[in-house]
């Protein structure tokens, strides 16, 4: 399918069999955050990924420290002070038919153990 935009004279073909997910790990506990757990914990995530390399787009983790803005000038975190379990540790992208393929596949990984999931639907 060719989509024309508005104020473009550009068309772009995009597949539309295929939606992004976004899904990110929030903290369910204090992490050990250990050279030898964090690489316990990349290796089962690398061979997870294998698994479902037509599904997987990225991935990144999120440093331990920042800011929670709840309104305008009202910072609630500014340091690394957060508790583990608040803590956003990262993401990664999925590919997926729907929500439901997204949280099935979510639903397969490893790192389900150290964290919880939130699935969003990226818009395109």
């Amino acid at each position: 399918m060719n989509v024309q935009f508005a104020h473009s004279d550009r068309q772009y073909h995009k597949p539309y069999s295929m939606k992004q997910y976004l899904v990110l790990l929030k903290g369910k506990y204090e992490l050990d955050y250990s050279p030898i757990q964090l690489r316990k914990r990349q290796t089962e995530f690398r061979e997870w990924v294998a698994t479902i390399k037509d599904h997987y787009l990225s991935d990144n983790r999120l440093a331990r420290y920042g800011a929670h803005i709840r309104k305008r000038n009202e910072v609630i975190t500014d340091g690394p002070f957060l508790d583990a379990k608040e803590i956003i540790a990262g993401f990664f992208v999925l590919q997926a038919t729907d929500l439901q393929q997204a949280i099935d596949i979510s639903n397969t990984s490893p790192l389900l153990e150290y964290f919880e999931f939130f699935v969003r639907p990226i818009i395109d």
